[in-house]
């Protein structure tokens, strides 16, 4: 088919499919699962696995219908991370997977992330193949006996924990650490893991409910401040955040104080190229500069990509990279699986705060900058035209990897479009705020300007 004129219509985002209940009919599940059991192919066997929200078990037994009426078997695993997912794919040797969540979107949101046979999401190839058979509109109904089953794997989860834990060297030794679930995926895997390994664990909304009524699951700051607080009056040596999915998880240091996602990724890869002495970092063109230098410091290498975890995982795979991860608190460690995972995230940090003493004293060893964005609608039919403005207007080292980023010694901006919103978004990082705040100020003047010009 035309892939050009279905571009306008194109279902997954950065990561995966995702709606608003109620924008989509329920139909468009069974169909999704259809078009996902005409991709893997009749007799194939997947995972499928759902997380806490209201409607995923509902979504969760339409994809399942649609994926058995193309002749699929399904393996479910039951209300569990996204990684364990990924992890029983790999391990079970699988053809695929499938995950129903909208991850850290708030409560009446719901989607699915497709897994290839070796655990990784989609490739954009894949993407389109499975958008180009839904496009066509046709279900594939096997015969009677040929359509899948379905069967319960229990096991799998645990086996998910002991491989995490036998990666964490110093073993907690006592800390104090408290866990705030997002009353999410992670209530069975993270608070259990850290025990086992020693810490003293405490929780915070660690029951599940899809109403996340503790708080929305995007573990950013604005959203954490009962963890914050938590932290500062029990006097805990670490705080741990996670998304409704579980992939991601974002910090709080012994004194209380938010660690973004940017500064985390930094201190594992000053712990990667500390084990293995040199090596590789992956990471997206919007990371902060922080990355970098520590990496280099250090011995090491980057490699930029364009924005996606799937993007970064899978360039990974190919230059043997030892640690990869994105800037919102998805980081990718090799050694277990090659996709974001929060609960191996947690145990790292954590097992590198019992090594290396205080998140505080190790934090504030890091170079300091500051990074911030902003997003500005358009006319989709404009985008391109945006873009090239851009791009002539561009000054500085000039870099096209994904979007426009102009490079000027300590400080970049980045201006990207969306690819599935009609959106324009700009990233900027100078060595302050004040400066910071004046550049981004500019950018989005810019940007502005150029859209109002063409409109």
């Amino acid at each position: 088919m035309n892939r050009t004129a279905f571009s306008m219509n194109r279902l997954f985002g950065t990561n995966g499919i995702r709606w608003l209940t109620g924008d989509r009919e329920p139909d468009f599940a069974v169909r999704l699962g259809n078009a996902a059991g005409m991709f893997f192919g009749s007799g194939k066997i997947i995972a499928i696995g759902m997380d806490t929200r209201t409607t995923s078990p509902m979504l969760e037994s339409a994809v399942e219908a649609g994926a058995m009426t193309a002749g699929c078997n399904l393996v479910f695993l039951g209300v569990v991370p996204t990684p364990v997912v990924q992890f029983a794919v790999r391990e079970m040797k699988l053809d695929g997977g499938l995950m129903i969540t909208a991850s850290h979107n708030p409560p009446e949101f719901n989607g699915i992330k497709f897994f290839s046979s070796d655990g990784t999401e989609f490739s954009r190839a894949q993407e389109i193949a499975c958008e180009d058979i839904m496009a066509d509109g046709k279900i594939r109904q096997e015969e009677w006996n040929r359509v899948g089953n379905r069967s319960q794997e229990n096991n799998i989860q645990g086996t998910y924990r002991a491989s995490i834990l036998k990666k964490m060297q110093n073993r907690g030794k006592k800390l104090l650490a408290i866990v705030d679930c997002a009353n999410g995926t992670a209530i069975d895997y993270t608070p259990a893991i850290l025990k086992s390994a020693g810490c003293q664990v405490q929780t915070l909304n660690a029951h599940a409910d899809g109403h996340f009524p503790g708080r929305m699951p995007e573990p950013v700051a604005e959203n954490v401040g009962h963890l914050i607080s938590a932290v500062k009056t029990q006097g805990a040596d670490i705080g741990i955040a996670h998304d409704g999915d579980a992939d991601r998880a974002t910090f709080v240091d012994d004194k209380g104080n938010y660690v973004t996602g940017d500064r985390s990724l930094a201190v594992f890869a000053r712990d990667a190229i500390k084990r293995a002495g040199k090596g590789v970092v992956v990471i997206p063109i919007n990371t902060s500069k922080v990355v970098q230098d520590v990496v280099e410091s250090g011995g090491g290498k980057v490699e930029y990509t364009a924005i996606g975890s799937p993007l970064i995982a899978r360039r990974m795979m190919e230059n043997g990279a030892i640690l990869g991860g994105e800037g919102n608190g998805g980081a990718i460690f090799p050694e277990h699986q090659y996709c974001r995972d929060g609960m191996m995230a947690a145990a790292r940090l954590t097992d590198i705060i019992s090594g290396d003493g205080p998140l505080s004293g190790i934090l504030a060893e890091l170079p300091k900058y500051s990074i911030k964005s902003g997003k500005i609608r358009i006319d989709p039919r404009l985008k391109d035209r945006i873009m090239e403005e851009v791009k002539k207007q561009a000054d500085g080292t000039v870099v096209e990897l994904d979007g426009i980023k102009s490079v000027h010694g300590e400080h970049w901006s980045l201006v990207r479009a969306s690819g599935t919103e009609p959106l324009i978004r700009v990233t900027v990082e100078t060595d302050n705020d004040a400066k910071c705040v004046k550049l981004l100020d500019e950018k989005m003047s810019q940007v502005k300007e150029i859209i109002s010009r063409l409109s």
